[in-house]
């Protein structure tokens, strides 16, 4: 079995049946390499690893180039993980272990003292993360609120006003000065999230204060929202923005990351249900034996909606 970095692939067509099979991602090579070159968390390393046997593709294991900042206001460059998928009918084969040592490899040649990845309590994966070193870092708490039954407002005709990323920017890097964790942006990375992720202008909630970033939940049953991001200096503006979106959605609203505290707190004061525990886990893994995650960003660490990966 040899383990060859994204870029090495001779054909990439046979990660469209693993992603799928692993993520219901159907991958697209063009796709993706058009968010490569505008994600940098992507563009400027090894993507990914593959296991490949005999011109099969077995596993894949994603790489991500990622920044931080620490309690002394500096920046740390750290490793992320993402897409880790075996081929079905290979499993505990040690192709994702070999595939996973081969990432630690490639963070610890970039000088970087720690892994990150997410997952779930439940998944299988989560025994072999631990199994490699990974421990439980920080859950990933949650809002929901089923809404009265009412008649959606009809669609607002014309364009929607155009979004201002830079603002956005401003009151997300405001709201985030003194945190530690990833709480790194510039207007590059919005841009790169507003295309790879498709928000529509009409999906930003902007205020003067804080923001929120939406998107729609429909089925035949359902018409909702979620809340992809939200950011606030203080409750009252988040009470505000709250207002605005759910007054969009019909049946219901979640948040299914919602990392502050001061914000869990406003959507339990309007009646949400509030997990303080759910199924989203984000695990990390010291790379070197002078990695210490508490005397590099204390006992809290921050990200919001858009930095999930």
């Amino acid at each position: 079995m040899k383990i060859l970095a994204y870029g090495e692939l001779g054909s990439k067509d046979e990660l469209l049946p693993l992603m799928d099979q692993a993520f219901r991602w159907p991958f697209n090579q063009k796709a993706f390499e058009n968010m490569i070159r505008l994600d940098s968390r992507l563009k400027n390393g090894a993507v990914g690893f593959c296991a490949v046997e005999k011109d099969r593709l077995l596993g894949h294991v994603g790489v991500m180039d990622l920044r931080t900042r620490r309690l002394d206001g500096e920046l740390e460059p750290v490793g992320g993980i993402y897409g880790v998928a075996t081929i079905p009918g290979h499993l505990r084969k040690g192709i994702c272990t070999a595939l996973m040592n081969r990432a630690h490899e490639y963070f610890r040649e970039k000088g970087y003292r720690f892994s990150f990845l997410g997952t779930g309590h439940q998944l299988v994966a989560h025994s072999l993360y631990e199994k490699l070193g990974y421990k439980d870092f920080f859950d990933v708490p949650s809002a929901y609120k089923t809404m009265q039954s009412k008649t959606a407002k009809p669609a607002v005709k014309g364009k929607a006003e155009k979004v201002d990323l830079s603002k956005v920017l401003e009151i997300y890097n405001r709201n985030m000065k003194g945190r530690t964790g990833f709480v790194v942006r510039d207007e590059e990375f919005l841009m790169m999230s507003k295309k790879n992720e498709r928000l529509a202008d009409k999906q930003f909630v902007v205020g003067e204060e804080g923001y929120a970033i939406v998107q729609d939940i429909k089925y035949t049953w359902v018409n909702g929202i979620s809340i992809r991001e939200l950011v606030s200096s203080n409750a009252k503006e988040a009470n505000r923005i709250l207002d605005i979106v759910e007054g969009r959605a019909r049946n219901l609203i979640c948040d299914r990351a919602v990392l502050d505290g001061d914000l869990l707190q406003v959507y339990a004061s309007r009646g949400y249900i509030t997990l303080k525990k759910g199924q989203g886990l984000f695990m990390v893994k010291p790379l070197t034996a002078d990695a210490s995650l508490k005397q590099s960003y204390g006992d809290k660490f921050y990200m919001a909606g858009l930095d999930f990966f």
